[in-house]
């Protein structure tokens, strides 16, 4: 079939089309026999499969469709002239080992994702009409219309989508305008990332749920969907190769040197105890030493023995590649500035605060300016004042305030600006208990991490508290990556 139909394109003067066939493979697959009405004349009903080969198959929607639109037209003609009829033409890529395009992501795990979006009624397009989404990806003005009314693919879409609303949810899938059953790997991904982009979608649970569906059939096939970098507060997606990825992070993690300074206070002279912060102290630390850091760690510190070991920690801090500091105890807002409360502090008035307590600026400072890689600052700090009452302050005040974090850094609270959290009623703060059961899991971002400890923490507490961070992070980082 595939030397009739060159041949045939030279004779009507297709030289081009014919030279681009030449290269294609050419398979037709049997659909059944048809008999005419009048007469006893059988035909053929066949589908062909035209396989491209991988460095036209990129350009087939762009440099080829005229190629493509003539033997597709010529097809039947030449089908007919032989017994056949040809009920579709299907083009695939064509796979060549040596030479052509090497395909990671199969037809079954692109169907796979289409179903599951399908079966879960996902919107693909999000917010935006889906002609406009397609538009950010192809120009639909360049591309042909199924309907003869229209000249391009935007006015047909946009007919059949959102004036008429009389194609199927997925049509997407199956569109040989866009082919992502069979298109380019770059073009599968670009579609797949736009689905979870800011301008598509912002609520955080169907981003997961995406996100989830495309790792599921996307890892297996070494490419991975991850946290690349944040716009406005918003994050924006990559991919990127995994066994790429592991072998330069395993190079990084021999290199990477991690030290903590966790500090838990419960026993205050002038405020009473804490059931929690020595408990959750105990436990971060040794949950951080298991995960390769070297912990420094103060119990129960005078504002003399906290400075001291701040700025120890700053010193020491120059030598490593990332920090991280934790506090567990009292800590207030005064000026919309936050203050780690030592045990020793007897704070009759906010005055005295600048002088009896730390403010959480200093370990910021030896921060920024050891220019570490990645640096992390968690404060389960957000209990009630033990000395609010006497000061005479308004509610608004509570808690802790929002910090700008320095670059490459993320400041974790344990519940959202201006709010208390829970000293919890097992062995550990609500928080904290959460980020313990939480910090070894396997190939999670510091990002992602929060967010799962952020997402348990509010279904404990029913709502009450909903931990927060803020952050300027440049980098990945990942407390246990395997």
């Amino acid at each position: 079939m595939k030397t009739e139909l060159v041949t045939w394109l030279k004779d009507i003067g297709e030289a081009k089309s014919a030279d681009f066939l030449n290269s294609c493979r050419v398979d037709l697959i049997y659909v059944d026999t048809l008999f005419e009405m009048s007469g006893d004349k059988e035909w053929e009903l066949m589908d062909a499969q035209i396989g491209v080969p991988g460095r036209f198959f990129v350009k087939l929607q762009s440099d080829f469709l005229e190629e493509v639109k003539t033997i597709e037209n010529q097809f039947t003609e030449v089908a007919n002239a032989i017994g056949m009829h040809i009920r579709q033409v299907n083009w695939v890529p064509k796979i060549d080992e040596k030479t052509e395009m090497k395909v990671k992501i199969s037809i079954v795990a692109r169907q796979a994702i289409f179903d599951e979006i399908t079966l879960n009624n996902i919107s693909w397009s999000g917010r935006l009409e889906e002609p406009d989404f397609l538009n950010r990806l192809f120009d639909l003005s360049k591309l042909p219309s199924t309907d003869s009314r229209y000249d391009n693919a935007y006015d047909d879409i946009h007919k059949h989508r959102i004036m008429n609303y009389d194609w199927e949810d997925d049509w997407v899938f199956t569109d040989r305008r866009f082919n992502l059953l069979h298109c380019d790997e770059e073009t599968l991904l670009k579609f797949l990332l736009l689905t979870v982009n800011p301008v598509s979608r912002t609520d955080e649970e169907g981003i997961n749920q995406l996100l989830q569906i495309y790792n599921k059939y996307l890892v297996p096939s070494g490419i991975e969907i991850y946290e690349k970098s944040k716009i406005a507060g918003k994050t924006i997606y990559g991919y990127r190769d995994i066994e790429a990825i592991a072998t330069e992070s395993k190079a990084v993690e021999k290199t990477e040197r991690k030290l903590a300074l966790v500090i838990g206070c419960n026993e205050y002279e002038h405020a009473g105890h804490l059931a929690n912060p020595l408990n959750d102290a105990n436990d971060i630390k040794e949950k951080l030493a298991q995960l390769g850091f070297d912990v420094m760690k103060v119990e129960n510190g005078t504002l003399k023995q906290m400075k001291i070991e701040i700025d120890n920690f700053g010193t020491e801090l120059e030598k490593y590649d990332i920090g991280l500091f934790y506090f567990a105890g009292h800590g207030v807002q005064v000026n919309g500035l936050n203050y780690l409360i030592p045990i020793d502090a007897n704070l009759k008035n906010e005055r005295t605060v600048e002088y009896d307590c730390i403010r959480v600026d200093r370990v910021l400072s030896h921060m920024e300016a050891s220019k570490n890689k990645v640096n992390l600052v968690v404060l389960d700090a957000c209990r009630n004042n033990p000395f609010e009452r006497s000061w005479g302050r308004d509610l608004s005040q509570r808690g802790l305030a929002v910090m700008e974090a320095p670059k490459g850094s993320l400041i974790a609270y344990s519940t959202s600006p201006g709010k208390t959290a829970s000293d919890g009623e097992g062995k550990n703060g609500l928080y904290t208990g959460v980020l313990v059961s939480e910090i070894n899991s396997v190939n999670v971002s510091i990002t992602q991490l929060f967010q799962k400890v952020r997402k348990s923490v509010m279904e404990k507490s029913k709502d009450e508290q909903m931990p927060w961070e803020s952050t300027s992070l440049t980098a990945d980082f990942y407390f246990n990556r395997k």
